[in-house]
């Protein structure tokens, strides 16, 4: 990394962002840095995933293929964090994640959190309420959405 910061580091973004450097070290140092290349594919829909991916820099694109077509879900770029529903409640996908240009992201599985978690309990704290933080906001605007589509399905008729 250009900045000085070691392998390990997360960068100070999402749900890491109000961590201090030495946190965000240690925690790093409990997962794994991956570049994926435009068209991987991060997260299989229908099946098992146990790990929660912070997306450090590039974009993609949550997608389910549950209608028998491809539906945009979501977008996701850097300090977005995706798999958290199966980190706090396992089993499997419910969409599929596509990586959209060249990427990075960091990946923790559900034990190395659990032992991140059980090390050091005040820094999981922040980052358990700052996951929770995101996802609150990924579902309010989730819920503003469907508002949006049924309203406008009720005046077609």
């Amino acid at each position: 990394m250009s900045d000085g910061a070691s392998k390990t580091e997360l960068p100070a973004i999402g749900f890491a962002e109000d961590l201090s450097q030495e946190e965000r070290q240690s925690m790093g140092s409990f997962g794994e840095f991956i570049t994926v290349t435009e068209g991987d594919v991060l997260i299989t829909e229908g099946k098992e995933q146990d790990a929660l991916f912070l997306v450090v820099f590039g974009n993609f694109h949550v997608q389910t293929e549950t209608t028998g077509r491809v539906v945009l879900l979501g977008r996701l770029k850097s300090g977005d964090t995706m798999g958290e529903m199966n980190i706090f409640d396992p089993g499997e996908a419910s969409a599929s994640v596509v990586a959209k240009t060249l990427s990075q992201v960091w990946r923790i599985d559900r034990q190395n959190l659990e032992n991140f978690l059980e090390s050091h309990p005040k820094t999981a704290s922040r980052v358990l309420v700052n996951i929770a933080t995101q996802l609150s906001k990924r579902l309010r605007r989730t819920n503003e959405k469907v508002a949006l589509a049924r309203e406008a399905m009720l005046d077609s008729f």
